[in-house]
């Protein structure tokens, strides 16, 4: 299962990396054909859908970490157990997302009338109705995902993932140039989804023989009310999530209009490639830390996991983090055009704070494993609200920059600040020491990053004298990293270039 992490890993990595291209080379052609509005509505759509996906009420975490706590202890019969009880909750939770997509499909009017035209009303309509049907069906097709990670193949599911990524452009690009457009996408989607759900079941059942016992009584109470908390809290964090990833999108589409909700789109965009590269790490991490808990010694060996992988991640969200300060503007340009410029500063004033949560996502896995995200949880809830508080008259004033601020003061405040002590003082993690290798590694990286500002930022790059730059700027970059690698790690990156040779 070792080799299950580290590939698992991998194939994470080569799907944020065939993510990033496909965006690249497929996003200014599908805004070309689909326009500025088209997107926007898009867009706002389907982050008004994604706020369903907090019925998972952090079930599917659960599974994971009950599953895979019972794999270790060999308790085949309660797992089992837990499968049936899993699926009957999300049978529920899938039929409560179907009665709130209609009364949401019925209020669209009400909702966006204001800043939406009849046209665009009657399409948001089509493609909600379409996405709620895709939500409501996912909900219990997803215990398969769950029982997969539980069992560590995560060469199967980042497989997958890098199908689905492929396949979505693949099938529009056609469609696109046959005139279809923000239906048309939902669709397709949509089918893909639902599609790899029933891949994942099928290879559940027959490559890993999952049961389900649907004979749930015998599951002690202890154990169904350390679900429900554990769940609980993790619900309250999927709310969070919700509030920081479409929150702000909702926002300009109730005081701008769609053009506006599109250009920050743009910025969500890149900016959840960000976090994407540091989770392809840290998602793969849940089911051996809860495993390594159970050994003697199991604090040590987790905390020593937070400090190695913290600095693996450390070295890639700074280089994402400097090269889009020094190159994002003219990427920007180039990429999507002159209108959505005002993106390039709403990504950075997003990326730039989530450098310190997205290096340590690795803790996440860590108090969840341990139980005791609760205080994560009531944070998180109280910087969502204060982001909605501050983002709508920022919003209101500045447009996408002034939601974007918003959500950097709450950022702050919680993930950076509040975390940090309670990562110290009550799970007994290093800080001090990360945040050692964090400023000793930034201090070089920003000269540097200062130096090509200061040199390229007059300069009308093309595409063709933007790559040499940037592969000098990354050539720079590996230079000082290579400089500050400890003994470990430049042993462990020796053996994996050997390995390349080979």
């Amino acid at each position: 299962m070792k080799s299950q992490v580290k590939i698992g890993a991998l194939l994470g990595y080569i799907n944020i990396i065939v993510n990033v291209l496909v965006t690249i080379f497929y996003t200014p052609f599908m805004l070309g054909l689909m326009g500025q509005n088209e997107y926007g509505l898009y867009s706002l759509v389907t982050s008004i859908i994604a706020y369903l996906s907090v019925l998972d009420m952090g079930f599917g975490n659960a599974m994971v970490r009950f599953i895979a706590k019972n794999q270790a202890k060999k308790d085949v019969k309660k797992e089992h157990e837990i499968n049936g009880l899993f699926l009957l909750l999300y049978l529920a939770v899938g039929f409560v997302a179907l009665l709130i997509g209609i009364i949401l499909f019925l209020n669209v009017g009400n909702i966006f009338g204001g800043t939406l035209s009849t046209e665009e009303l009657e399409k948001a309509k089509i493609i909600m109705l379409i996405l709620v049907g895709t939500v409501s069906l996912s909900f219990p097709l997803s215990i398969f995902s769950s029982y997969a990670m539980a069992s560590e193949r995560f060469n199967f599911l980042k497989l997958l993932e890098i199908f689905k990524t492929l396949a979505i452009p693949i099938t529009m690009i056609p469609l696109l140039l046959l005139g279809y457009k923000s239906i048309a996408m939902v669709i397709v989607t949509s089918v893909f989804t639902i599609g790899c759900h029933l891949i994942t079941m099928y290879y559940c059942f027959k490559k890993l023989h999952m049961h389900i016992n649907f004979k749930i009584k015998n599951l002690d109470k202890t154990l169904l009310k350390s679900i429900s908390l554990y769940s609980f809290w993790v619900f309250l964090n999927i709310i969070v999530d919700n509030v920081f990833n479409n929150t702000d999108q909702i926002i300009l589409g109730g005081v701008c209009g769609t053009a506006a909700v599109a250009v920050y789109a743009i910025a969500s965009k890149i900016a959840i490639m960000n976090t994407n590269f540091s989770t392809a790490i840290s998602s793969v991490f849940l089911p051996k830390i809860t495993k390594t808990l159970e050994e003697p010694d199991g604090d040590k060996k987790v905390s020593d996991i937070f400090i190695r992988v913290s600095r693996i991640q450390m070295y890639i969200m700074v280089l994402i983090l400097s090269g889009f300060v020094v190159f994002g503007k003219h990427f920007i340009r180039l990429w999507v055009g002159p209108d959505y410029l005002d993106a390039y500063y709403i990504t950075v004033i997003l990326i730039a704070p989530a450098v310190v949560p997205l290096t340590q996502n690795i803790g996440i896995s860590i108090i969840q494993a341990k139980n005791k995200h609760q205080f994560r949880s009531i944070v998180y809830i109280i910087i969502a609200a204060l982001n909605v508080a501050i983002s709508i008259p920022l919003a209101q004033k500045f447009a996408g920059i002034g939601a974007a601020i918003g959500t950097l003061i709450a950022n702050c405040l919680g993930q950076i600040i509040t975390m940090n002590i309670f990562y110290w003082k009550k799970i007994g993690i290093n800080i001090p020491r990360y945040w050692k290798n964090l400023i000793l590694f930034s201090i070089p990286v920003t000269i540097m990053s200062t130096t090509f500002i200061l040199v390229t930022d007059s300069m009308q790059f093309s595409w063709t004298s933007l790559i040499p730059a940037t592969v000098l700027f990354l050539a720079l970059y590996l230079s000082i990293m290579y400089i500050y690698l400890n003994k470990q790690e430049k042993t462990e990156l020796r053996r994996v270039l050997k390995f390349k040779k080979k």
